[in-house]
């Protein structure tokens, strides 16, 4: 067979350090790469679940994924501390939300800080971050990963892998259960190669909102995931007392604010959110080979707190 022929129906790739992803006509299969494999097998939280010991009750992470938590907890106290500045609302969303309800901090086996934010505030959030952050290294940075979803980020200029991801949010019009999975159908369909092609995050919000407004228009009791990141659910809407008024919970001894009915929105996303998870995972940087200057950084910025 000819090579370039073969190497459209069959190649495999790096993604990232820790896995590889296979492509086979067209349908691509990501997997860990196999001395991450014998990593994941030694994880001691594994341990637990096979004793089922009290999943509230397991204990914090250590070594270097418990530096790197303690340094992106340091990016979500400086996002609170601009949005205070500033007015502007936002949440712990996903993960981290889960891990405060449950853990009262990080999930020991995960990394990264999650907040949502409605679309107002978290255009307004990118006007004034950089001008307001107490600390120079750390700013707002736009993201689009290997699927064109846009993330907005709060960085750590001396280290790529310390950051916090913040989503968004709209408000939606009034539309029953069956109209709601029809056009969250839609809006994961929809093509975001154009978001790739920009020039500033005043060019993203234009598109988005050009965007959004094929798709519905106006403003009733629901707010619905924002378009420009594919979450998975086959339903984003949710009716907004869910959201509002936020509440505030513990996480890592600091008090951050939450949903109003968080209960039910983790069990939306999770459904049993008290139980072990049928596979952990590998967390974004658990089993990265970090270089000297990198765990340096973290180091000096756990210190700095």
């Amino acid at each position: 067979m000819n090579k370039s022929i073969f190497s459209k129906i069959f190649s495999l790739k790096d993604y990232g350090q820790t896995h590889k992803i296979l492509y086979i006509f067209g349908i691509k299969i990501k997997f860990p790469k196999s001395e991450y494999i014998q990593k994941q097998k030694n994880n001691p939280f594994e341990e637990y679940k096979k004793n089922n010991i009290d999943i509230t009750t397991l204990p914090p992470a250590t070594g270097q994924i418990r530096d790197i938590q303690l340094a992106n907890l340091e990016m979500l106290k400086e996002l609170d501390y601009v949005c205070k500045q500033h007015n502007l609302k936002y949440w712990l969303d996903f993960g981290t939300l889960l891990g405060a309800v449950r853990h009262k901090g990080f999930i020991p086996w995960d990394d990264d800080i999650d907040v949502g934010m409605m679309r107002d505030d978290y255009e307004k959030l990118y006007e004034v971050f950089d001008k307001t952050t107490r600390n120079p290294d750390i700013k707002l940075k736009i993201h689009i990963d290997r699927n064109n979803n846009i993330i907005v980020k709060v960085c750590h200029k001396k280290c790529k892998y310390i950051f916090a991801d913040i989503f968004s949010y709209d408000f939606a019009p009034d539309l029953d259960l069956n109209e709601q999975i029809k056009l969250t159908a839609k809006l994961k369909k929809y093509n975001r190669e154009d978001f790739t092609n920009f020039t500033s995050f005043e060019d993203i919000k234009f598109k988005i909102k050009k965007a959004t407004s094929t798709f519905y228009q106006g403003v009733g009791n629901l707010i619905v995931f924002g378009m420009e990141y594919r979450n998975t659910p086959n339903n984003w809407f949710f009716t907004s007392s869910i959201f509002f008024p936020l509440k505030e919970m513990e996480f890592e001894g600091y008090n951050f604010p939450v949903l109003n009915d968080y209960k039910k929105y983790l069990e939306f996303l999770y459904g049993d959110y008290m139980a072990y998870p049928k596979k952990f995972g590998m967390g974004h940087t658990m089993y990265l080979n970090l270089s000297e200057e990198d765990k340096k950084n973290i180091k000096e910025l756990i210190k700095s707190k």
